[in-house]
């Protein structure tokens, strides 16, 4: 009797530690994930930070060019060599609109006739 409430005893300290571990093993498992979701959540915000950061530089290197290109090109429009051809440039398209008003003056008259005859003659078939 005696060995039978020994054996019977060392089963259910051999359950009970089972127990025990498992729990603390359900334990283990549930703090590695919270400190897996912790470190999922920090890298996210990580990635956020530098996504904001790299817009922020983006903009920075997009506005310097802008100001370089606007530099460069007030540079040379103030240069001569613009300045003399805009001069040429402007003469000619003075001289083109001119020629254009004395090509409308010369044949106004013929296009209002012509519009005429087609809106007055109608060719019912």
């Amino acid at each position: 009797f005696f060995f039978q409430n020994k054996g019977i005893h060392s089963d259910h300290k051999k359950s009970s530690n089972i127990t025990m571990e498992n729990s603390r093993g359900i334990q283990q498992l549930m703090e590695a994930e919270h400190s897996a979701t912790k470190i999922v959540q920090e890298m996210r915000e990580a990635k956020v930070e530098r996504m904001k950061q790299a817009k922020v530089e983006a903009a920075e290197v997009v506005d310097k060019y802008r100001s370089d290109k606007e530099s460069e090109f007030k540079a040379k429009a103030s240069s001569t060599d613009i300045s003399a051809e805009s001069v040429v440039l402007e003469e000619q398209t003075a001289a083109d609109v001119a020629q254009m008003k004395i090509n409308f003056e010369k044949n106004k008259q013929d296009v209002i006739q012509m519009l005429l005859s087609h809106v007055t003659n109608v060719n019912i078939e």
